[in-house]
């Protein structure tokens, strides 16, 4: 006995079970599901990890869990960066003023310093851990060494002055430190 050509086989009626469509961003059917909590998705939504693949809500949550900073730990971090800012901005300047070695003691001092600071940052919110306080910091310590190294360098670019290219190595300073600061505290 054949089976008629309109009737689905018994595989068929399987898959169609399995089949299901994806919650997320792109709609279709599929048959993976997420290894933690069994929604169907797509390919292109799961993300791949070691014990199979995920659903990005999974990723989200799981994510999410790492970080438990409230706006207290926020606060201390952008008053601690605006400080060292002002602090840096300063010396940076200062700095600038010795002749021939500055530029060499800036791209020493600079990475230095950012390391300092992220460390310091670090301790103070401990045992905290805030997804963007690395660019809450960095905004803070710009904007703390702003007036010190940032402005007087523009307005003598902006002057036309030659000498305002040695103005520059404070800036340099800055950019280096933000540079330390964003890599100690992301880690």
């Amino acid at each position: 006995m054949q089976p008629l050509k309109n009737e689905p086989s018994a595989a068929a009626l399987a898959n169609a079970a399995l089949i299901a469509a994806c919650p997320y961003k792109a709609n279709g059917e599929t048959t993976l599901r997420c290894a933690k909590c069994e929604r169907p998705l797509l390919v292109k939504d799961a993300v791949r990890t070691p014990t199979g693949y995920v659903c990005p809500y999974f990723v989200k949550a799981r994510v999410s869990s790492f970080y438990n900073a409230g706006i207290q730990h926020y606060l201390i971090a952008g008053a601690i960066a605006l400080v060292g800012g002002v602090v840096a901005g300063v010396g940076l300047r200062l700095i600038s003023s010795i002749p021939f070695v500055s530029i060499i003691i800036t791209l020493a001092a600079g990475p230095a310093a950012g390391t300092a600071l992220g460390d310091l940052i670090g301790r103070a919110i401990k045992p905290a851990r805030g997804q963007y306080i690395w660019l809450l910091a960095s905004v803070m310590v710009v904007l703390g060494a702003a007036y010190f190294a940032i402005l007087p360098a523009l307005s003598g670019l902006l002057g036309g002055s030659l000498n305002a290219l040695w103005g520059l190595i404070p800036v340099v300073g800055v950019v280096v430190l933000v540079g330390a600061l964003i890599r100690r505290l992301r880690l």
